[in-house]
């Protein structure tokens, strides 16, 4: 990436992979063999959707930045593919959780990944922004480094 992001812009693609995680783990928890670890899942999707909302009462506060666009919601347009094109190929995954029960071990490395793959976005966003966005990743981040590690917890035992 070699755009520099405002505040807003930041919060936009933070929220969306929010979303995309709230999904997958929804998916996940529905249909988990395991019903710790359905239940597990269900935390994690709550979790995401109170950040999600967070993030969205903190944009609403931020002041909006003016720039051109060549039409109207372009800028939006492109945060939102760039979220859904680039980052969090967890489509299969949640395909698969909604089809059929997944195993434990399938739902961890679902879940895994799509921690894996939002804290590389984070930090990637993290080098584009300054000032309070890069407050909101770091605390962004560190929730996310629980979760990883509550995840790492599970596949542990699983393994014993």
């Amino acid at each position: 990436m070699n755009e520099n992001y405002s505040s807003r812009d930041v919060i936009e693609m933070v929220v969306r992979a929010k979303e995309r995680g709230s999904e997958l783990y929804l998916a996940l928890a529905r249909n988990s063999e395991n019903f710790h670890v359905g239940q597990f899942f269900t935390e994690l999707a709550k979790d995401e959707h109170r950040h999600k909302m967070q993030l969205e009462k903190w944009a609403q506060e931020l002041t909006p930045e003016q720039r051109e666009e060549a039409y109207p919601g372009e800028r939006s347009l492109y945060l939102k593919a760039l979220v859904d094109a680039n980052t969090f190929r967890c489509d299969a995954a949640k395909k698969q959780a909604l089809e059929k029960t997944i195993s434990e071990e399938d739902a961890l490395a679902a879940g895994i990944n799509f921690e894996k793959d939002l804290m590389l976005f984070l930090h990637d966003l993290k080098r584009n922004v300054t000032g309070s966005a890069q407050a909101v990743i770091d605390e962004l981040l560190d929730e996310e480094i629980d979760h990883l590690k509550e995840m790492l917890h599970f596949s542990d035992k699983k393994g014993k």
